[in-house]
């Protein structure tokens, strides 16, 4: 009744306790007890928005080529109080509950997920939101300058939402009186799952829409993983059908310069380690993503999801190569990979082109740099991936079996359990890691109805 009971509550609990500490990221495991803790919980959801995240002041900042203008910045990045507290919050961790208990389901070769006896299993639940809240920036533009002559005018210009993770500082612990035992400083019930917060600068990822998709279609997927302590990026690259598109060695050159601006743009740079990359991509986004993790060191871990390569609409030929032969060319240079993808991707992710070709293309052994890829396919189809499909992409791709949030959530937690398994490691193998994931996440399907028979593991 005990782990019941704290498996419930891990949806939404931040704790008003906390310390402050010096050392990095930890992860401790849940251990269980019936005696319930004295420390009261918060109302706020772990991960959740801040509230006033959409509401705020007008900002504009010209910034060599980047450019800020709106008027949904939120309180918590008021210019004035970043400066201020910004070296308080580097020096403070803050310590989160994630009651983390996950009923775990076996994952065999070709084995269909969920088959096996649930069987219980601690650790940190990647398929719920993380112990950070969300904070969202003002929307950003940037132009690529380096992509010259590649790319002329606007052709070069990206529009840019970033999301920041936040940890709240009670002001007890920066202000602490002599002598006097505060709350943070006590744990209460053996039954919490204790996660340590690390202090910026936080790993960088940046996701990568697929043609002609809006970047902020993919925000549930990158708030899940800010949640989690990580700079999320999304952009729009500024082209059209009528307008003209960017081919595929621009639209690369355009995310590698993106990497470096993240780091020198003085909103984003104070938070962000350019040297710990996680690039996620959707569709063509995920070809172009690889293209750029192949030939960037800055690169350490990447997702894709449902990606393409070369297809009859973007044939292999001069600016379109095809980063399937690239990956089998250079299969030390393939950092490690995690690729979801829908089976009825039809003729808007063909077979041959798409992510079972991907999957297959990935290193085994010593160049997979410790970590062999993880694949799998799912009842979805090509938009289910994005949060709102337009109707002319309903009409273009066949739907799924599936529903789009339950494909949304599969993402999520695969995204976010791969990005700790390769930046952030804790003490449980891939592994363990994979099957607590699956298992929360076919504890989550069943509590909602829904049949977790059509996710496969590739093999």
């Amino acid at each position: 009744s005990g782990l019941v009971a704290h498996a419930a509550r891990a949806r939404g609990l931040t704790p008003r306790s906390r310390d402050v500490r010096s050392s990095r990221r930890h992860h401790c495991a849940v251990r269980a007890s019936s005696s319930p803790s004295s420390s009261a919980p918060s109302s706020r959801e772990v991960g959740r928005d801040d509230a006033a995240d959409d509401d705020g002041v007008a900002l504009t900042r010209f910034d060599g080529g980047a450019r800020a203008s709106t008027s949904d910045v939120s309180e918590d990045t008021d210019a004035n109080e970043s400066l201020a507290m910004h070296s308080l919050r580097g020096a403070v961790h803050r310590r989160a509950v994630l009651a983390s208990v996950v009923l775990a389901s076996g994952v065999g070769d070709g084995a269909w997920l969920g088959e096996r006896q649930a069987s219980a299993s601690a650790g940190p639940d990647y398929a719920l939101p993380g112990p950070y809240r969300v904070r969202a920036l003002p929307q950003l533009e940037h132009t690529c300058s380096k992509c010259f002559p590649m790319c002329v005018g606007l052709s070069c210009l990206s529009r840019i939402r970033v999301f920041v993770p936040k940890a709240d500082v009670e002001p007890d612990a920066l202000f602490p009186v002599i002598g006097k035992k505060t709350p943070s400083t006590t744990r209460t019930s053996a039954s919490e799952a204790l996660r340590y917060a690390s202090e910026p600068p936080y790993p960088v990822a940046i996701i990568t829409p697929g043609f002609l998709i809006d970047g902020e279609s993919y925000s549930s997927i990158a708030r899940r993983l800010c949640s989690w302590g990580y700079v999320v990026v999304m952009y729009t690259k500024t082209e059209s059908v009528a307008g003209g598109t960017l081919d595929d060695e621009v639209s690369a050159a355009i995310l590698g310069d993106l990497i470096s601006w993240v780091d020198s743009d003085v909103t984003i740079g104070p938070y962000a380690n350019p040297d710990q990359v996680y690039l996620i991509g959707h569709s063509r986004g995920g070809k172009i993503s690889m293209l750029q993790a192949l030939r960037d060191e800055r690169v350490k871990a990447i997702a894709l999801l449902d990606p393409v390569d070369n297809t009859v609409y973007a044939p292999l030929g001069p600016g379109f190569p095809s980063a399937l032969a690239a990956m089998k060319a250079n299969p030390a240079r393939v950092p490690p990979l995690v690729v979801v993808g829908g089976v009825y991707g039809g003729e808007c992710a063909p077979s041959g082109s798409n992510y079972e070709e991907f999957f297959a293309a990935s290193p085994r052994g010593v160049a997979a740099k410790g970590h062999d890829a993880w694949g799998f396919s799912c009842g979805a189809g090509h938009f289910d991936f994005i949060d709102e499909a337009t109707f002319v992409q309903k009409v273009i791709c066949p739907d799924g079996s599936m529903d789009p949030s339950v494909t949304r959530d599969l993402c999520a937690a695969l995204v976010v359990a791969h990005g700790e398994r390769v930046l952030r490691p804790d003490e449980s193998s891939d592994a363990e890691t994979l099957e607590r994931t699956l298992g929360s996440l076919r504890s989550q399907f069943t509590d909602r109805g829904v049949a977790f028979d059509s996710v496969h593991k590739l093999k």
